[in-house]
């Protein structure tokens, strides 16, 4: 899931960079700005749900080599439905699922010692 944005910092500076992952508390973002950790900045970009342009302010919680991480500054379902992100409706849905499978008599990983 890649979103094209504007980011602003607060200073005024503006990039366009891009949503590369994003969850219902942030996002990790591509983008050529000069940022410092726990600065907020401006995200911008046009709705999933109705195309419409919206703005959204976020964190800076971790500096990657191309971007940097955010958290939501504040979560609304307005901005979670913008961003195209379903929340978990079930139990099942939040809980990772786990597939074990057993080892086969031919399998060389079949019983490894327990240290």
């Amino acid at each position: 899931m890649r979103y094209s944005i504007r980011v602003a910092t607060h200073t005024g500076v503006v990039a366009r960079g891009r949503i590369v992952n994003v969850s219902m508390t942030g996002a990790l973002v591509e983008a050529p700005l000069p940022v410092t950790l726990l600065s907020y900045v401006k995200v911008q970009f046009n709705s999933a749900s109705n195309g419409r342009p919206t703005m959204v302010e976020g964190q800076v919680i971790r500096k990657e080599s191309t971007g940097f991480a955010l958290e939501w500054r504040e979560m609304s379902p307005e901005i979670v439905e913008a961003l195209g992100v379903r929340p978990a409706t079930s139990p099942q849905e939040r809980i990772p699922r786990l597939v074990f499978q057993r080892a086969t008599a031919a399998s060389p990983f079949g019983r490894l010692p327990i240290e």
